[in-house]
């Protein structure tokens, strides 16, 4: 309800309304339902090498392609920007492989590799005015990390963190797009994510990732302004190669742990079976390549098998490795130009 007077034209309008018309407002967008706000403030925060990065990258790319993310349905496909202020070469290897993984290669991704200060107008309006003129519309703009984008400024300075969160609202508003910010946790993680309380006061969602020893990972919903808290996934990272300019590399993806663990389920292996692939592993992982001539690791290995009759430990151990080969657990044959090689599989590194 917006009333004004003749006599008060030029007072500014102010969004008013009656009980009755609250009923007619708009209804909460989500990319995400019940996680991700379209049009919102978020982050994603966890202790360095927590992963954090690696999922967000995974959220991104899930909502590019308009599939749906741990489960939970993906409302449409977005735009993203992915300003990569922290590792820029490590963040465009793990897209990579998420497109080799899954078969895609969303043409509505930027990857950006230049400065964006939060602290400072110019360098937001300098943002804005970029993307504003590559029409970018109604996507996500993910901040890798926010200490990079705010060098010199006090995390515990609420005037500080204040000016900050403006200028990531100003840059929501003008790209009407959702920020996501990756953050870290302070030095009491009971106490989340770091820096002043009005950081946290100031998001919509507040995700937070944790990693165990084991390498098992989880994000949770730690706050939803819009929704209730308390959802959270498991997930692992899984190893993948990429040729890059002729070069061997790896990188990791984000792959549910319930994926992880029902493909565990359909591979069922024998005391000796398990024992061997411990064996293969011990010796193969370590090895820069990830792999070795077949009859050096059969000998090596052997030696290691001690509580195996010696005179079938050979012969044995081949079979053996016939069947995971058989089972996907192990891989043999030619490999960076080397015949009669053996090397773990990502679904033999999985198993446990």
């Amino acid at each position: 309800m917006q009333v004004i007077s003749s006599e008060n034209l030029k007072v500014k309008l102010r969004r008013s309304y009656t009980i009755n018309e609250l009923e007619n407002l708009p209804k909460i967008n989500w990319l995400i339902k019940d996680i991700l706000v379209d049009g919102g403030i978020a982050t994603i925060y966890g202790e360095s090498g927590s992963t954090k990065s690696f999922l967000a990258i995974d959220l991104a790319m899930h909502l590019a392609t308009s599939s749906e993310w741990f489960g939970l349905e993906v409302n449409r496909g977005i735009p993203i920007i992915y300003t990569a202020l922290e590792g820029f070469r490590g963040v465009v290897k793990r897209i990579k492989g998420w497109c080799k993984k899954n078969n895609l290669s969303p043409s509505n991704i930027f990857i950006d590799h230049d400065s964006l200060l939060l602290g400072e107008q110019g360098s937001v309006e300098s943002f804005i005015g970029y993307y504003k003129a590559c029409n970018f519309n109604r996507g996500m703009i993910i901040i890798d990390t926010f200490n990079m984008a705010c060098p010199n400024l006090e995390e515990n300075s609420a005037k500080d963190m204040s000016g900050v969160i403006t200028k990531a609202k100003l840059i929501a508003e003008k790209l009407n797009s959702t920020v996501l910010i990756i953050h870290h946790s302070g030095k009491d993680e009971s106490r989340g994510m770091r820096g002043s309380s009005s950081l946290k006061a100031s998001m919509d969602t507040i995700i937070y990732v944790k990693q165990d020893r084991n390498g098992n990972c989880e994000w949770s919903l730690e706050k939803s302004k819009d929704s209730e808290c308390g959802i959270r996934h498991g997930y692992r990272l899984e190893t993948i190669e990429l040729d890059i300019d002729g070069e061997i590399e790896t990188t990791c993806i984000v792959k549910k742990l319930g994926e992880i663990l029902e493909q565990r389920k359909k591979v069922k292996l024998g005391v000796n079976e398990k024992r061997v692939l411990n064996l293969l592993k011990d010796r193969l992982l370590p090895l820069a390549s990830g792999h070795e001539r077949i009859d050096i690791l059969i000998e090596q290995c052997c030696n290691l098998w001690t509580e195996h009759q010696k005179d079938k430990r050979s012969h044995d151990m081949g079979n053996i490795i016939t069947n995971l080969v058989n089972k996907g657990l192990v891989g043999t044959g030619s490999k960076d130009n080397l015949s009669d090689q053996i090397w773990i599989t990502d679904k033999g590194k999985e198993y446990l």
